[in-house]
């Protein structure tokens, strides 16, 4: 069940901003959420390839499903999807509901 955890979590985070997007009815402009997190996306996935080659960290692969590109678990690939994803829902959020930011 541990290999699951990863991807749970990532999973719960994605329900919980397409749920804070319907509930709130929060309008997202897909276009600038991805020129948002394409580039974030890219220079972090490079960076963990680099890290993960040059042998400064690591990933408990037993704690993952094990699918694995370039060195990177899909977790971790889909991790800088996810949580940019969600954020930008969130502070979308905050806007409508508590106001300017």
């Amino acid at each position: 069940m541990e290999n699951f955890y990863y991807i749970i979590y990532l999973l719960v985070v994605l329900f919980s901003a397409f749920l804070i997007k319907a509930v709130g009815r929060i309008e997202i402009n897909y276009s600038k959420a991805l020129g948002a997190i394409v580039p974030v996306f890219v220079i972090f996935l490079l960076w963990d390839i680099a890290a993960t080659e040059l042998g400064h960290w690591e990933f408990g692969l037993d704690k993952m499903l094990g699918l694995v590109v370039v060195n990177q678990p899909i977790e971790e690939i889909a991790f800088f999807l996810v949580i940019p994803f969600f954020h930008i829902v969130v502070w979308e959020a905050l806007k409508k509901f508590v106001g300017r930011i």
